[in-house]
């Protein structure tokens, strides 16, 4: 069965009482109630995707109530049409007289579903919403309002993750002091201002630190920055099996990232994780 793309359209009110009722009077050819786009903004990026919301007020311009009924939208990606709908409220929603209510069109969107609306490549796409919404008066007459919001959002990339030799200065039977390194690269056309990076690391399957990085996590975009975590074992404590993993020749690790960044886009909160052998460099 072919999955629908995971793309959410809804409502979300939040009423608003205006600081003093409107002055004017409604005139003929003038229209009742208006929108106005109030703010458009990006919220909840991750590597499987964000939402755009598309903040309106509704104002109401005369002096009789007013009710939202029903709506019908559709949403473009890069031009091609991606998903339409029609919704009829269960609970028509009020717009007193001369007051105003805020709307919010939050449409979510999943990475994965996109493919056939982008090309090779592609850094980032616009988002189309477009439609109607339906109004009631007093009398149940109908009267409708045309909108048609645009934004761009980018395509994000998770981090390329690449594992160092170690740097060990220390391996005996007791112990092992070293340096695990790795490297992160930004494939993402904007910079990632990195504010906190949480680490589980493993030599072979058992667990050997789980904490977070200091220092400075800045990733321009395109660019590569190493990792430096040391280390200090105690076999005796630990076990010996973590020496018998170390003294091979590719040591076994598996390290797993949390990152959460801000960037030119918003708050970004994702991670990678990486298996892999690892060979060792001697130093003292």
């Amino acid at each position: 069965m072919k999955k629908k793309p995971i793309i959410v359209l809804f409502l979300l009110t939040v009423f608003l009482s205006l600081s003093a009722p409107f002055l004017q009077t409604a005139h003929p050819g003038r229209k009742n109630i208006q929108i106005t786009l109030q703010e458009k903004r990006i919220s909840e990026l991750s590597s499987a995707g964000l939402t755009i919301s598309f903040i309106s007020q509704i104002t109401n311009l005369t002096e009789k109530d007013y009710s939202l009924v029903s709506y019908q939208y559709q949403v473009t990606i890069a031009g091609k049409e991606y998903f339409k709908q029609q919704v009829s409220l269960e609970q028509p929603i009020d717009i007193p007289a001369e007051k105003a209510v805020t709307i919010n069109f939050p449409v979510k969107i999943s990475y994965q579903y996109l493919n056939p609306w982008l090309v090779e490549g592609q850094k980032q796409a616009s988002c189309q919403v477009s439609g109607e919404i339906f109004f009631w008066d007093e009398k149940k007459k109908t009267e409708k309002l045309s909108f048609s919001y645009l934004m761009d959002f980018p395509i994000f990339k998770l981090p390329e993750l690449t594992f160092l030799p170690l740097a060990v200065k220390n391996l005996t039977l007791g112990g092992a002091d070293f340096f695990f390194r790795f490297q992160v690269k930004n494939v993402n056309p904007y910079d990632l201002l990195i504010q906190k990076v949480a680490l589980e690391l493993r030599l072979g399957d058992r667990l050997i630190y789980n904490g977070d990085v200091a220092g400075d996590k800045m990733l321009e975009a395109g660019q590569s920055r190493i990792f430096t975590l040391p280390l200090i074992l105690d076999f005796f404590e630990q076990g010996r099996e973590l020496r018998d993993l170390l003294e091979q020749e590719a040591v076994p690790f598996s390290l797993r990232i949390s990152f959460q960044a801000d960037s030119a886009w918003g708050w970004l909160s994702f991670g990678v994780d990486r298996q892999g052998s690892v060979s060792k460099e001697f130093s003292r």
